[in-house]
């Protein structure tokens, strides 16, 4: 059933959180980084200083806009479709952008990499605000987004000519933040089918608590020894 959970164990929950605060972090220092990138940037894809925010306008929309309609998608079915869709998109949005010429290209593939960014995000507050202590997950979650962006800021500054290196950075920084989350949340899938018609069940190790956040989400997250993670 979509949305059912069963728990996380205490270390599994590190991980899933830290894993979202990372991509949380990436999607923050996405929206600032071409801004500080200087006229290298510029000249590589034919963007002039007055199409310059457009790189992270473009970003910002795609990311405002499909938040909302990717939460309710998660809703409907499960998190992780959405997650590697965003993980995907992100990647090779990132790629893409150190490869391509002309501002047309570099503006579309800034959108796409919006369109991640949001997956990314809806996944991250569908598992976080079910979580225990939800207003200290939300904190920590804000001082990554201002961290990121931050540095963001800071790494368009410093690499100058070389700012292809900032984008490929996504790769590798994605995958440290995805892999984990993918393998946690397919973890209750390959389980659910060892269980059978247990899997709601619970079995006196631990049951898991199935939490609405305020848009009814149900996607919860318990705790116990008995450790089944976050439904995929």
């Amino acid at each position: 059933m979509p949305g059912a959970e069963r728990p996380v164990g205490r270390s599994g929950g590190r991980v899933l959180y830290a894993a979202c605060a990372l991509s949380q972090f990436l999607v923050a220092a996405g929206v600032s980084v071409v801004t500080t990138m200087g006229p290298a940037l510029r000249e590589a894809n034919g963007l002039r200083a007055s199409r310059l925010p457009w790189a992270v306008l473009v970003y910002v929309l795609a990311l405002g806009l499909l938040v909302r309609p990717l939460r309710l998608l998660i809703r409907r079915t499960r998190p992780l479709p959405v997650l590697i869709l965003g993980l995907w998109l992100f990647v090779q949005s990132s790629v893409a952008l150190t490869l391509v010429s002309g501002a047309s290209a570099f503006l579309g593939f800034r959108a796409v990499q919006g369109a991640g960014a949001a997956a990314l995000t809806a996944t991250a507050l569908a598992l976080a605000l079910v979580g225990h202590r939800p207003h200290r997950l939300l904190l920590v979650w804000a001082a990554v987004a201002v961290a990121g962006f931050g540095t963001g800021l800071a790494a368009g500054a410093v690499v100058g000519a070389e700012w292809r290196w900032t984008l490929w950075a996504n790769v590798p920084l994605t995958a440290a933040a995805g892999i984990p989350l993918v393998r946690l949340l397919r973890s209750t899938r390959r389980r659910d089918k060892a269980v059978g018609g247990r899997a709601g069940a619970g079995d006196g190790d631990g049951v898991g608590v199935r939490q609405e956040d305020g848009d009814g989400d149900g996607v919860g997250l318990g705790e116990g020894d008995g450790a089944q993670d976050a439904a995929a």
